[in-house]
């Protein structure tokens, strides 16, 4: 876990991931700068097959990572990020700067029932594919779940959510001139 004076992001993971990490939560959090917020994280089992969940707090875009070596969770989302971005329309600078803006993190506790719902929910349908589709990527894995409709954005996808935020976040600093 990487410890700096300006927190970019929290890594917001269930009881059950934080056992699994052995982590203690930090308490204290600042502001989250990126485009996507804080991610939400939570350990799926299905059989023998082991992974993490995360979806990002503000569009819900959903990533599937594998559990093993928790020290290096971070470090797998960070390099799933891009992949998963470019894949669901970002483009690749935007998903590029996303990526430089989640290098300083700390783990914290989840702090939305709404968005642990719908991690929740993406959970249940992660573990159906899991079962019926054994050889598909974690890759296609978070793309299948990215084209699920959620309540919490009221039910349109993550993957449409996600670019409509960074198109947002591209008109925004156009406006400020950055």
């Amino acid at each position: 876990m990487l410890a700096s004076p300006s927190i970019v992001f929290v890594l917001r993971c269930t009881q059950k991931l934080l056992d699994r990490l052995n982590a203690t939560p930090h308490s204290e959090t600042a502001p989250t700068d990126t485009v996507l917020g804080d991610w939400y994280a939570n350990l799926i089992r299905v059989g023998r097959i082991q992974v993490v969940l995360a979806v990002s707090e503000r569009s819900l875009l959903p990533i599937v990572v594998p559990a093993r070596d928790g020290r290096a969770l971070v470090q797998r989302l960070s390099e799933a990020l891009v992949p998963m971005l470019t894949s669901v329309g970002v483009p690749t600078a935007d998903a590029t700067a996303e990526l430089g803006a989640m290098q300083h993190w700390v783990v914290g506790k989840t702090a939305s029932r709404r968005i642990l719902g719908s991690l929740n929910d993406l959970a249940f349908q992660l573990q159906v594919g899991l079962l019926n589709f054994p050889d598909r990527t974690l890759l296609a894995h978070s793309l299948w779940l990215a084209k699920t409709p959620l309540k919490v954005i009221d039910y349109g996808a993550p993957d449409q959510a996600t670019r409509a935020a960074f198109a947002a976040h591209r008109a925004l600093q156009a406006v400020i001139g950055r």
